[in-house]
């Protein structure tokens, strides 16, 4: 809306619009307002164009059915939101007690459980080996796997380290598996975690986690979830 020629002469006028100009949005009802105030004081040896006049209620036209538009966009959104919720609630009361797996390579020793680290290989691999690390960074043991078919693989950890030491049970480990094609080159191994899911929760960006054992793992990050057994 054009608002130069509220007030021509007038302080009332430029009263009003200064007011106005003060707010951080300008309503229906301001618009009229403004608009009014724009008519009572306008220069009578310059009045407003019948052509402006049609032009600024035409824009208040559209500005108006934007404003109704991005409510009702705004309304359909939160509903949909609650729906997607709601969906995602009933979803996730039938995974709990079922085993997932997960990109990560942290896991918690268990002297109870088979150590079971998981990883995949992007092609075939000439040698390979597996590196598990304790909870400060420390290598505590080097296994070689030698040649590896390109897809999923599992080393098999009882426990021990390189010096006959045994994982201390409950604590955190990582491990990591690099590898080599026949020319030396790098192939890429992405490692899993893997666990059974005991709850479900939401973070506050609205995401969804499953709980496995000590680890948080985002629902994204959830590659494949079966039955245990």
């Amino acid at each position: 809306m054009d608002i130069s020629q509220i007030g021509n002469g007038n302080s009332a006028g430029q009263a009003a619009m200064a007011k106005q100009l003060q707010k951080n949005s300008m309503d229906k009802q301001a618009f009229l307002e403004l608009l009014v105030t724009q008519l009572r004081h306008q220069d009578p040896m310059d009045p407003l164009k019948q052509e402006e006049y049609a032009a600024q209620l035409a824009q208040f036209s559209q500005v108006e059915q934007l404003t109704n538009l991005n409510e009702k966009l705004e309304q359909m959104y939160g509903s949909n939101m609650q729906l997607n919720r709601s969906i995602s609630n009933m979803m996730a009361t039938t995974l709990v007690g079922k085993k997932a797996r997960a990109q990560g390579n942290s896991i918690r020793y268990s002297a109870a459980d088979p150590m079971e680290l998981s990883y995949q290989l992007t092609q075939p691999a000439r040698d390979a080996t597996i590196t598990i690390r304790d909870g400060n960074g420390q290598a505590v043991r080097t296994e070689e796997l030698g040649y590896q078919d390109a897809g999923e693989g599992e080393f098999h950890w009882d426990g021990l380290y390189d010096n006959g030491a045994m994982a201390v049970d409950g604590a955190t480990y990582t491990y990591e598996v690099t590898a080599s094609d026949t020319n030396g080159e790098a192939v890429d191994v992405y490692s899993f975690i893997q666990g059974t899911i005991s709850g479900v929760e939401y973070g506050s960006d609205g995401q969804m986690y499953f709980l496995m054992g000590n680890h948080r793992v985002s629902a994204g990050d959830v590659q494949r979830i079966y039955d245990g057994g």
